[in-house]
């Protein structure tokens, strides 16, 4: 059963875990202890919703980057799970999530509802105890330095792996069974896809539903219904605006046999490139621009993960801007040194 493993010993002492991550016992314990309140609220935007991430300062976001590198990282993931894992033997993407279901008749598209509050610390506890073995005073520990008031903050740098892994212990039994009834499963991050070759029956998509619902509530997690989708192949999804957009997994059109991102969002994605150069000949400065180069170039990550041709072209043209942008940014930097060298 392709399941979440550790192949490590477990670090059993405080003593153990500090010299593990090369920091004091004092400044984890510290850590441990004020960790709700070392993080700067970084508020996001997506389609038009505000989304609540957390960025840790120092020294907490040091050791949560030594936790990652030193353990999390360490663990074997399954091939069920495609989001933020680093993994050289098995790249782990949107396209490979989306590869998983390519060539479908029937996908099942579900999402978990406020997924990282919903990571309580209790859970992370468990798994530091669970998976990978760790002694009680090692995991109460993480699991302070892991979590902000109570829960998994999003953009910390060790939330992603830990929500890769909360469901190490019911996840890889659910996904057996689904596999031994011919169905694909796969989970980036709180996307949870589920396919097939063929048009599954009432009573197998029932199944399926409350056999999500449950594996979701054994961690205190809820599905979120409005993003479950049932289609069959040429089915679209009916927006907000009341058109239909095309059935995409990861945002990757699954139904031919290698995914694609569909034409309209090719459109899009030169339409914000386009749209930087612009803004760039005008010269509104780095600290302006950078934000959008920063979602342009996300967009075109996805062109390349897909090897489309214009990937790499249109990261070239954002890359022009970048240099254009900060070269005078640099030049004042530089004639401040020689300045500063002079006045020496």
């Amino acid at each position: 059963m392709d399941a979440p493993t550790y192949p490590f010993k477990p670090i059993h002492s405080i003593q153990a875990l500090a010299l593990a991550l090369g920091e004091s016992e004092r400044l984890l314990e510290r850590l441990a202890i004020r960790a709700d309140r070392m993080y700067r609220h970084v508020p996001q935007e997506k389609k038009g919703k505000k989304r609540d991430t957390y960025d840790a300062h120092e020294p907490l976001k040091r050791v949560q980057r030594k936790l990652v590198d030193r353990v999390l990282s360490k663990a074997i993931f399954p091939a069920y799970l495609h989001g933020g894992i680093r993994d050289l033997k098995l790249p782990r993407s949107i396209h490979s999530n989306a590869t998983v279901h390519a060539g479908a008749r029937y996908v099942i598209l579900q999402d978990i509802r406020n997924f990282y509050p919903s990571v309580l610390k209790s859970q992370v506890d468990g798994l530091f105890r669970g998976l990978f073995g760790f002694g009680a005073s090692v995991a109460a520990l993480l699991s302070s330095i892991c979590t902000r008031d109570g829960s998994a903050p999003q953009g910390a740098s060790t939330s992603g792996y830990i929500a890769n892994l909360i469901f190490w212990d019911v996840e890889p039994k659910i996904v057996q069974d689904f596999l031994a009834r011919g169905f694909h499963y796969s989970r980036f991050a709180d996307d949870i896809t589920i396919s097939c070759s063929r048009e599954p029956s009432s009573n197998e998509l029932s199944g399926i539903v409350s056999t999500i619902t449950g594996m979701l509530a054994a961690k205190g997690c809820h599905q979120k219904r409005a993003k479950l989708h049932m289609r069959v192949r040429g089915q679209g999804i009916k927006t907000d605006d009341a058109t239909y957009q095309p059935l995409t997994v990861t945002g990757l059109s699954v139904f031919n046999s290698t995914p694609s991102l569909t034409k309209l969002e090719r459109k899009r994605i030169r339409s914000a490139v386009r749209e930087l150069e612009v803004m760039g000949e005008s010269m509104p400065g780095w600290a302006v621009l950078e934000p959008m180069y920063h979602r342009a170039m996300g967009r075109v990550g996805r062109l390349l993960a897909c090897g489309h041709q214009d990937g790499e072209v249109l990261k070239a043209r954002l890359n022009v801007v970048k240099r254009s942008c900060q070269a005078p940014l640099l030049e004042r930097f530089q004639q401040a040194i020689d300045t500063e060298g002079v006045v020496e």
